[in-house]
Formats: C-alpha cells, sequence, structure tokens
C-alpha cells in the first residue's frame, strides 16, 4: 500500500498546496468585511475606498472558484489513480493465494475486499483530504485572524472553539467503537448468509428453515440495537455544541461593552463571526470522523489480505494441452 501511495507523492503535495490556498482565502473575506465596518466615513476619497475593498472582495472569491475547482479536478484523478493499482493489487494477490490461505477466507469476506471495502478508501482519501484536513485549516486560519482583529476577544472565542472541539473528539471516539462493533457483526450476518445459502439443499432435507431464520433475525436484532445507540450518541453532543457557542457569544459581547478599552466594531463582528463560523466545520469533521472509522477498518482488512505471505506461482503447473497429449 505504501509503494503505491509513494508514486503519487508529487500529486498529493500539490493537493495540500492547493487546500492551503483554498482555506486561506476562505478565510480571509470576514476580515476584508471588517475593514469595510471600521472605515472612518468622514474622510476624502470614501468612495474609492470601499471601491477598493469591494474589488479584493470580489477577487478572493474568484480566487476561491479557481482554486477550488483545480484542487478538484486534482484530487479525483489522483485518488482515482490509487484506488485503481490498489485494486489490481489485491486482485492479483488474491489469484497468487494457495488452497490453504483460501480456507482462511469465504467467498463474501473476499467479495466485499474487493468491492466495498476498496470503495470505501476512496472515502477515506477523498474524506480525509477534501474535509477533514480542510476544514482543520479553515478552523486553524480563522483563529489566527481572531487574534489579528482583537487579542482578548479571540482568547474568549478560541475557548469556545476549544470546548466543541474537546465534545467533538469525545463523541466520535465513541462512536468510532459502535462502528467497529457494527462492521463486526455485519461481517458475521455476512458469514452466517453465506454458509446458509451454500447449504440450502441441507437446510430443507432436515427442515431447519425456522432455526436458520431464527439465527439470522438474532443476529440482525443484535446490530438493531448498537444502531440504536449510535443513533442517540450520534445526535446528542449537538444541544451542547449549541449551548456553549451561545455562552462564548454572549461572553464576547458581554466583555465588548464593558471593558473600558475602546474595541472597533469590525473586530467584534469578525470574532463573532468566526466563533460562529467553526460550529459547522467541527460538526462536518464529526460527521467525517465517523466515516473515516468505516473506511479506516476497511484499510485494515485489505492490508490484511495484502500482507498474506503464502503465494503460489500459478505458471508452475502443467499446461492443459501437455496434459492431454501425454494420456
Amino acid at each position: 500500500m505504501k509503494k503505491i501511495i509513494k508514486k503519487y507523492v508529487k500529486s498529493i503535495i500539490l493537493l495540500g498546496i492547493l487546500l492551503l490556498a483554498c482555506d486561506f482565502l476562505s478565510a480571509i473575506p470576514p476580515y476584508i468585511v471588517k475593514q469595510v465596518v471600521d472605515i472612518d466615513f468622514t474622510k476624502e476619497n470614501i468612495i474609492q475606498t470601499i471601491l477598493f475593498f469591494i474589488i479584493i472582495y470580489i477577487s478572493i472569491h474568484l480566487g476561491i472558484l479557481i482554486f477550488e475547482y483545480i484542487r478538484d479536478v486534482v484530487i479525483n484523478k489522483t485518488i482515482c489513480k490509487i484506488l485503481r493499482d490498489i485494486r489490481k493489487t489485491l486482485f492479483d494477490k488474491i489469484l497468487n493465494f494457495k488452497m490453504l490461505t483460501f480456507n482462511k477466507y469465504n467467498s463474501s469476506e473476499l467479495y466485499t475486499r474487493l468491492t466495498s471495502d476498496v470503495d470505501n478508501l476512496f472515502d477515506l482519501f477523498f474524506g480525509f483530504l477534501y474535509d477533514i484536513l480542510s476544514n482543520i485549516l479553515y478552523i486553524v486560519f480563522m483563529i489566527v485572524m481572531m487574534f489579528v482583529a482583537n487579542i482578548n476577544l479571540a482568547i474568549i472565542g478560541g475557548i469556545t472553539v476549544l470546548l466543541i472541539s474537546i465534545i467533538v473528539y469525545k463523541f466520535t471516539k465513541i462512536l468510532g467503537n459502535l462502528d467497529n462493533e457494527i462492521l463486526k457483526k455485519r461481517d458475521k450476518e455476512h458469514k452466517e448468509f453465506s454458509e446458509l445459502y451454500n447449504k440450502s439443499k441441507l437446510t430443507y432435507l432436515f427442515k431447519l428453515q425456522n432455526k436458520n431464520i431464527n439465527k439470522m433475525n438474532n443476529l440482525f436484532y443484535s446490530e438493531l440495537k448498537i444502531r440504536r445507540k449510535y443513533i442517540f450518541i450520534h445526535n446528542f453532543p449537538y444541544w451542547i455544541i449549541a449551548m456553549i457557542q451561545a455562552i462564548g457569544i454572549y461572553a464576547i459581547i458581554y466583555y465588548a461593552l464593558n471593558i473600558n478599552i475602546a474595541i472597533s466594531l469590525g473586530s467584534i463582528y469578525l470574532v463573532l463571526y468566526y466563533t460562529k463560523e467553526c460550529k459547522t466545520p467541527l460538526e462536518e469533521i464529526c460527521n467525517q470522523l465517523e466515516e473515516l472509522q468505516t473506511c479506516i477498518n476497511s484499510y485494515k482488512r485489505i492490508k490484511v489480505l495484502l500482507n498474506e505471505t503464502e503465494e503460489e506461482n500459478i505458471e508452475s503447473g502443467e499446461y492443459i494441452e501437455n496434459l492431454n497429449r501425454r494420456y
């Protein structure tokens, strides 16, 4: 797997540069608005100043569109090539398994590795590069811009973002463990269903239909209980995040209105905007981390197959034409 990724190191570095550019530019427009809010309208050439900021604002958004387009093209091409190589390597590896190695895996497991697990790797690479890393960089740039506006307000906003991040991390870790349990249950269901399907004649011969139905229903019900718990924990932290964010916004406004030092309206707007805006990327990170856990599990299962050492030389046998001549 590492050898495949090393082939595309240059493309991955280019993606990192494009991500930095997109997220940095995305964090700039609110700062431009802050500068407009803080303009002294009593000065001369006020119209030229406003037009200057409007041109910069529009130029930044055009730059974001251009960089995002290039980023999406590069990331799709790179990831599709990586997955093509992984699927080919995995398929070649399975073809060279010894018969004893095949006994360790049933057909449904191998089929799942070649199809859905490889597809999950697309979400692993695309989700990580496109969403998680992008959102983390965006949050970092927003916090930096808050400190540029006002250090004291930025500290309040930064603490708010930190508390939300801790809650997101804790609940995501719990959801990751539940997701592992769900995957184990699903693998067991696939294995059981495959065995029952292959032994369908024996099922009818010995009248085991009801027994097998109950067996599968018990497996489905045990997975359903875990999924109910997963759904509850998934939705639980959102009201806590909303409450912490509301308290943080109230603290920023209270501090700005009661401090003796004058704070510009633009700085207050900027810190409030970024504090509120951080909620969206943090929620997206939470959702992506949940999906990422599933993708990581798929990656581990594919890695197990690729690390199998027992291989057979398929060219060492006899050609069928030679056998026909001999007998």
